[in-house]
């Protein structure tokens, strides 16, 4: 018994529209695959800094996990700055331990008080930032102090707002503080970029 062939109608038509669509699909994929390698291309110095920065945290984070009992001097350290700077200031004061007592207020400087996070976040951006060596310790050598002054001066506004403003205390050392510190770790590194970095890519020029 033989077999007949059996031409369905309209079977042409689908198969231009199916291979139609896939062509589009195609399209679209290929856009999409140029597009992304568009913008790896814009944004490369972007790309290359985000990866070292994300180790440098990750591995700053590491050494502190692994030493954080025998950091517990720097918290002590601090303290004691802090009631040092406030009796420059007028303000009687007497330290114990990580705690400063001052007029009918006390502070008890933990390890988020030390500056200590925002040390990391300020070196890991300048190790990550592609230039060379030299820059890199300078912005090191220079940005390390500028950030203890930065934290030394917002504990001591912490303080005297406790002092006078007690209920506004929370409000300034959780928000504001907050976002200007993240403020003053982006001017700082802005100012390293524009008076460190660039100048030394225009003294290699001039050479």
């Amino acid at each position: 018994m033989s077999k007949k062939n059996i031409k369905v109608k309209g079977s042409r038509k689908h198969d231009k529209s199916d291979n139609k669509s896939d062509n589009k699909s195609d399209n679209i994929l290929t856009q999409k695959k140029n597009f992304l390698i568009e913008l790896g291309k814009k944004n490369v110095r972007i790309i290359k800094f985000i990866g070292p920065y994300l180790f440098y945290i990750a591995l700053f984070t590491g050494i502190y996990v692994l030493f954080q009992e025998r950091l517990i001097f720097l918290s002590t350290m601090t303290a004691s700055a802090l009631s040092f700077l406030i009796s420059v200031f007028g303000v009687e004061s007497s330290v114990y331990g990580q705690s400063v007592y001052m007029n009918n207020f006390s502070v008890r400087v933990i390890d988020e008080c030390t500056g200590m996070y925002e040390l990391f976040v300020y070196a890991g951006c300048v190790l990550a930032y592609p230039t060379t060596i030299r820059s890199k310790l300078i912005g090191i050598v220079l940005g390390i102090p500028a950030m203890v002054i930065i934290n030394m001066v917002r504990l001591i506004f912490l303080s005297f707002v406790g002092m006078m403003y007690p209920a506004l205390f929370n409000y300034v050392h959780y928000y504001l503080w907050q976002v200007t510190f993240i403020f003053l770790i982006v001017f700082t590194m802005v100012l390293w970029i524009e008076k460190v970095v660039k100048n030394e890519i225009f003294e290699k020029q001039d050479y």
